[in-house]
């Protein structure tokens, strides 16, 4: 312990003498801070310390163990979940006001985007049915007027026949006859 006398201080642990260093060194090993005013309390300030209210004598004993500073530190950690918190406030309110309705606009833009393509490869493969279908058709309708074609090139040929036949018919029905 260090004992203040008229010619000075004198430093001791156990009655033998010590420097101050080795003292300092003894309370902070078993984790005691010499330097808070509360460490000691004087022979005269005993009666105040007995006189005090229940606060005052938490406060003061949270301050001689040392854990007002986790207190201040406990306050500032508060602070900034405070802060944190209402950051996150904000950036919920910017997502349901701003980001929410724009996302789901671009939703149902997607949405009609997707039905729009859908509705166009459908436009496609109907097209290619109905060009399809259509050149069937014409093939059909080709193989048929073929068909007419030949028979009709018949018939003009069993007509040429006939009217050949009439001719000479003629002819030799006008040789008949004398004019």
């Amino acid at each position: 312990a260090v004992v203040s006398t008229q010619s000075g201080h004198y430093a001791g642990i156990n009655g033998s003498n010590a420097n101050n260093n080795r003292v300092s060194d003894l309370f902070r090993s078993v984790q005691l801070n010499i330097n808070n005013p509360h460490f000691l309390i004087m022979q005269g300030r005993i009666t105040k310390v007995l006189n005090m209210k229940p606060q005052e004598i938490l406060s003061m004993i949270e301050e001689a163990a040392g854990t007002s500073l986790y207190e201040s530190k406990k306050q500032s950690a508060l602070k900034t979940i405070e802060k944190k918190d209402n950051k996150l406030t904000d950036i919920n309110k910017i997502l349901d006001e701003e980001l929410n309705p724009t996302l789901e606009k671009l939703k149902a833009e997607r949405a009609s985007y997707l039905e729009y393509q859908k509705i166009q490869r459908q436009i496609e493969t109907l097209t290619r049915l109905v060009v399809a279908y259509k050149f069937t058709r014409a093939e059909h309708v080709d193989q048929n007027a073929a068909g007419d074609v030949v028979s009709l090139q018949d018939q003009i040929k069993m007509v040429d026949v006939e009217v050949d036949k009439k001719e000479k018919s003629t002819d030799c029905d006008s040789a008949l006859i004398p004019l």
